[in-house]
């Protein structure tokens, strides 16, 4: 499929078709003993024993629910993937797919959940009731806010991260807390050269790929992305995560190897093929959410900056990546000592290594350094 660029979306794309299908049921199902107790209650009222009656088409309804929440949520879902695409459209384009998906969609769920509904009971499936009815209208002013939340909620996650977003959900980080985390600050090499070949729109184009196309191996090595910072990335993991199966240090090898495997791909459309320089390192930091106006993640302490400054050093030192003596003795991997080094602005002196054999950018053997 074309739209879909890596696993990491195509993975996306069915956990959300499940996940939306879940809340739709939960949600039609809401509605539906709402409308049950309404009923139920004005039964009452004026004196008519109608319980019998309204369990039978409740217990049938949520039944029909199962079939109904599928066709919705595969509509909303494809919904909220058609909006989260739509900056690659143009507006013409954009219109004509709304439009077609409210000519199309919307007659024929009405007419196929009246047809289906008329063959169990003529009056239509019991409370998903036919369009002149006015309790219809009402049931699609509900659809309407549930689509509204649901997607709301997605376009919430894309925006804070997988990571923020549940701690945002479970309200955690409102107070800062200390961590032990591994951070690795990854930038283009040349970057400079490249973007006066490309100009800023081409470039703007080039490093979107570059990150569409590393998604993988971030999620694979179970990363968070801690920011974008014009051509630099920044990955982070709880250290315990980060070590486990050596991904903090795998996920480099991962990355370079699916960008060689554009190679093709990146020379035809930009001329050149992206090599990104990495530091990394680990240790104490306070993590808390900050902002008011716009809230998000922050992690402070020297890690965070000694690691920036690693990153800045590998030009220095003719290497593609740098990771600290703190993280190398926990790490199963043979590195290759680079001495101490100061960096900028830094009084405290950190002793370096590099990985063996980058060229072929490949796992090496199993052997830590003390």
């Amino acid at each position: 499929m074309k739209l879909i660029r890596n696993q990491y979306l195509l993975n996306k794309y069915i956990t959300g078709v499940t996940i939306t299908y879940l809340a739709w049921y939960l949600l039609n199902a809401l509605y539906l003993f709402i409308r049950h107790d309404a009923l139920e209650h004005y039964g009452d009222i004026i004196g008519i024993d109608v319980y019998d009656n309204i369990r039978s088409e409740l217990n049938f309804a949520l039944f029909a629910n199962g079939f109904i929440s599928i066709f919705l949520s595969i509509f909303s879902w494809n919904f909220y993937y058609f909006l989260d695409r739509r900056g690659r459209m143009g507006s013409t384009k954009r219109i004509l797919i709304a439009l077609m998906m409210v000519i199309i969609v919307t007659p024929t769920f009405t007419l196929l959940t009246g047809y289906v509904g008329r063959i169990f009971f003529p009056g239509g499936i019991p409370y998903f009731n036919n369009l002149n009815e006015g309790s219809f209208f009402i049931y699609m002013f509900y659809v309407f806010i549930s689509t509204v939340m649901i997607n709301s909620l997605f376009q919430l996650k894309d925006i804070l991260g997988p990571e923020l977003f549940s701690t945002v959900i479970q309200g955690n980080y409102y107070v800062p807390k200390e961590e032990e985390r591994i951070f690795m600050f990854l930038d283009l090499n040349n970057s400079t050269t490249i973007a006066e070949c490309l100009g800023h729109l081409k470039y703007s184009h080039f490093i979107s790929d570059c990150y569409t196309f590393m998604t993988d191996a971030i999620d694979q090595n179970k990363a968070s992305v801690y920011q974008y910072v014009g051509d630099e990335i920044v990955l982070t993991w709880p250290l315990k995560k980060g070590l486990k199966n050596n991904r903090c240090i795998q996920i480099l090898f991962d990355i370079q190897n699916e960008l060689e495997s554009k190679r093709d791909y990146f020379i035809n459309n930009y001329g050149s093929v992206p090599v990104f320089k990495a530091g990394v390192h680990a240790g104490n930091v306070a993590a808390t959410q900050i902002g008011v106006i716009k809230r998000e993640m922050a992690y402070h302490g020297d890690v965070v900056n000694s690691t920036s400054r690693l990153q800045e050093m590998c030009k220095e030192l003719n290497v593609n990546y740098l990771i600290s003596e703190f993280l190398v003795k926990k790490l199963n991997y043979n590195f290759v000592e680079l001495g101490v080094v100061q960096p900028r602005g830094k009084y405290q002196k950190i002793k370096v290594f590099g990985l063996e054999n980058q060229i072929s950018y490949q796992p090496i053997s199993s052997q830590s350094v003390g």
